[in-house]
């Protein structure tokens, strides 16, 4: 009974400190921006924007500089998160563990997460002196040792207390998750079967100087080919094992439910709504690992059709969605509701350890991290370098055509430490010019690239149109240098009409915009903008550009290196050490 109490106390509290919080936006909105309450649900994202750079102008609430820019609005509410994807990005924070009978896992929890921000943001040993300002001696080289001990020293502590208390916090974790997820199981039991993206990917496939409405977009649109993915693996064992469960939960349910038809009382019997209950659950978890065996399927296609929308996938993966391999790793970042939930149950027990013997030998990392990578920014603060968006200073030339990079030549020898991974760097920087098509980048080679790669995509598609039979073209066209190199092996043996009935899509919705739309639009023009769908294709183009990169340097992608192998040391040219030489 004390921990319920404990518990709703505490939720209270929270719910009291949101509300003062939400308060201050509220007067915010009413008082700088003139939006009155009912009138906001009408306005987007791009229009709030507007309205604060108006009121910087008229009110000068920002006294380091005249004119605010959207990226100084998105670098000052996204900071911290624009830090932590860097750290995930340049394999600073461990994430994936080899467990013994396991292999390579990837675990990420909201514990883990909540601890790194106190140690990393906002706790009182972090490196920050407060909400813009990172402490003086981690930008001094001499200091690093010293620095690295401290930190190290902290965060031994902070596991220490994390493991005196994981017996307590287990059971908070345990019934907050009760009281969050009872009722909902209780009423729908099949949620537990139903997938969502990790707490990881979220962090991984986030861009910098992206907000959470952004990626929760792009997430949503990636789940349906996502789901289709994992489900169009045939377990054999599994389903057969799935099918007779079904058969005899059936064999067992009917004729009671047949029963009670006649005689209600049944129901009365001890335990008996228990046992359909339990039946029924059973079933309903069963039923989900049985496919639609009328559907054809593609793993290629399908991987291409989320690469679209998520931008970021291993190089590895490129010709092997068809594998046991691929598939497992994809899983890990797109899970059950029930693996979720386990994760999070354990966090408690975990997190001690991880703090302890995989986060705490990586404190000189950290240290050097901050100092390689922060910017100051007037009238913002420090800022995560990588939220810049300047190709000359972090950009990665394997992601860019020789074109791009002809005209500036220092930035094709920049040093890999200076680097973004994966290409985080250039697909940020398209991704943020398209849904600001205000912005003007002051980083000359930024705006010619995104130009290039607009152009370049426009006129991809403009060739091609007049071939497909659906003015609603998917992805296949770009898509054919990534994941499908060659007619997919899923479709050997099918005549022509199939394949192209398979290329416009089994699902009837349309995976790629109108040619039109492309033609008639232009990345910094005020009166028109880029959709999404843009973005998407965009993003298939540079994972071509840079596919064809690494081949012409020689650089095969390894399979070795994958999602699951996210290490500073990789031989890949993607991994690069972290430390600057002479650091």
């Amino acid at each position: 009974m004390l921990p319920l109490l404990m518990f709703a106390i505490f939720r209270l509290m929270k719910v009291f400190n949101v509300a003062y919080h939400y308060a201050d936006i509220k007067a915010f909105y009413n008082i700088a921006l003139h939006i009155p309450d009912k009138e906001l649900e009408n306005y987007t994202w791009r229009e709030i924007i507007q309205k604060v750079i108006e009121a910087q102008k008229e009110q000068n609430m920002c006294i380091h500089k005249l004119d605010l820019t959207e990226l100084d609005i998105y670098q000052r509410i996204l900071r911290t998160k624009n830090y932590l994807i860097a750290l995930v990005n340049k394999s600073v924070l461990p994430t994936h563990f080899n467990i013994p009978f396991f292999g390579d896992v990837i675990y990420f929890s909201h514990g883990m997460k909540y601890n790194l921000n106190l140690l990393l943001f906002w706790g009182p040993w972090s490196p920050f002196e407060n909400n813009w300002h990172l402490k003086p001696e981690y930008k001094q080289p001499g200091k690093r040792l010293e620095l690295a001990q401290s930190i190290s020293k902290t965060i031994s502590w902070v596991a220490l207390i994390n493991l005196l208390l994981s017996p307590v916090i287990f059971t908070w974790q345990l019934i907050y998750k009760l009281c969050d997820n009872a009722q909902m199981v209780k009423n729908e039991p099949s949620v537990l079967s139903i997938r969502m993206w990790s707490l990881y990917s979220k962090i991984y496939l986030r861009h910098f100087n992206e907000l959470d409405h952004e990626l929760s977009a792009r997430l949503s649109h990636a789940y349906e080919p996502a789901a289709k993915y994992l489900q169009s693996f045939a377990a054999p064992v599994s389903l057969i094992i799935a099918k007779n469960t079904m058969f005899f939960t059936s064999a067992i349910m009917v004729p009671i439910l047949a029963l009670t038809v006649y005689d209600d009382s049944i129901l009365s019997i001890e335990h008996m709504i228990t046992i359909l209950s339990g039946l029924s659950l059973l079933f309903l978890i069963c039923r989900s690992f049985v496919d639609d065996e009328k559907e054809i399927v593609c793993q290629e296609s399908l991987m291409t059709d989320v690469l679209a929308q998520v931008h970021y996938l291993p190089d590895s993966w490129v010709g092997k969605a068809h594998t046991q391999h691929v598939r497992n790793q994809f899983s890990q970042i797109f899970l059950f509701k029930a693996n979720y939930l386990i994760n999070e149950l354990i966090s408690p027990l975990v997190t001690p350890f991880i703090l302890f013997f995989w986060l705490r030998p990586r404190a000189l990392e950290i240290v050097d991290f901050y100092r390689n990578y922060t910017a100051e920014v007037a009238g913002v603060g420090d800022v995560c370098a990588f939220s810049m968006m300047n190709l000359r200073k972090n950009g990665n030339p394997a992601w860019r055509s020789p074109v791009s990079r002809s005209f500036d030549q220092p930035t094709a020898k920049l040093p890999q430490v200076d680097q973004a991974e994966d290409g985080k760097l250039e697909m940020s920087l398209l991704s943020f010019s398209v849904r600001n098509p205000t912005w003007d980048p002051v980083d000359i080679e930024a705006k010619e690239f995104v130009k290039e790669i607009i152009a370049k995509t426009r006129q991809t598609y403009a060739s091609t149109s007049e071939f497909s039979i659906n003015p609603n073209l998917n992805h296949d066209v770009i898509g054919s240098s990534l994941y499908i190199a060659e007619i997919p092996s899923c479709l050997i043996g099918l005549d022509q009409s199939t394949r192209l009935l398979h290329k416009e899509g089994l699902t009837g919705r349309p995976n790629r915009i109108n040619g039109s739309s492309i033609m008639n639009s232009s990345i910094f023009n005020k009166s028109s903008y880029l959709t999404s769908m843009e973005v998407n294709q965009s993003a298939l183009l540079l994972h071509s550009i840079h596919r064809k990169q690494l081949e012409e340097r020689g650089n095969k992608v390894s399979t070795s290196v994958s999602l699951s192998v996210h290490k500073a040391n990789s031989n890949v040219q993607e991994r690069t050490p972290l430390l600057k030489p002479g650091a």
